[in-house]
């Protein structure tokens, strides 16, 4: 009798959670012709800030690999722009980039899509100096902190390359993970 009772009170419970609760990667929306040039120039700024910002920690694999000085100076100009700009500004630029692009639905899907992706591998690079500011000194600059940020460096650098190549060839950058979760940033009635 008792077993009886557990089971039929066990059917009448209703899960609080489903799985369409939770969101998930749909797919990109099918591109019916390819985005104008202005849109495909215009997805390519927001990578500027993760490109510099990479840059700089890319600083110390110079003792590795010297050539690398050689191309400092094309992100000197950007750099010294940012630093001469008010404290309030990078704050400024994320909220009305994610609020008047990203989660408005007149601009392109294609370009709102970079930009959350570019705001997005800024925010890792951030989190990553961040995090590395705790590690003990002899790390950082050691041998095995060259080599570290050397790997990092380069990694972070090939995926925002990617990120621009396909922003100029007007496509959705396909970067694991990173690509799911700019999708989902962007709003789903567009």
């Amino acid at each position: 009798m008792h077993i009886l009772w557990f089971s039929i009170s066990r059917k009448s419970c209703n899960p609080r959670a489903s799985a369409e609760d939770v969101p998930n990667f749909k797919g990109f929306p099918p591109m019916t012709k390819r985005p104008r040039w202005w849109w495909r120039v215009l997805a390519c700024i927001p990578y500027l800030m993760p490109l510099s910002e990479t840059w700089m920690y890319a600083e110390t694999a110079y003792s590795l690999h010297g050539f690398l000085e050689d191309y400092e100076f094309a992100t000197y100009p950007f750099l010294t722009f940012i630093g001469k700009l008010p404290s309030w500004f990078l704050l400024a630029y994320f909220f009305s980039a994610y609020l008047g692009i990203v989660r408005n639905n007149r601009w392109p899907h294609f370009f709102r899509f970079h930009v959350v992706t570019g705001m997005l591998l800024e925010i890792i690079v951030q989190v990553i100096g961040t995090v590395n500011d705790w590690v003990p000194q002899s790390l950082y600059w050691g041998k095995i902190g060259a080599h570290y940020w050397l790997a990092l460096a380069f990694a972070f650098l090939f995926i925002v390359a990617e990120c621009i190549r396909c922003a100029l060839r007007g496509m959705y950058a396909d970067v694991p993970f990173l690509s799911d979760a700019s999708y989902m940033q962007i709003p789903f009635d567009t």
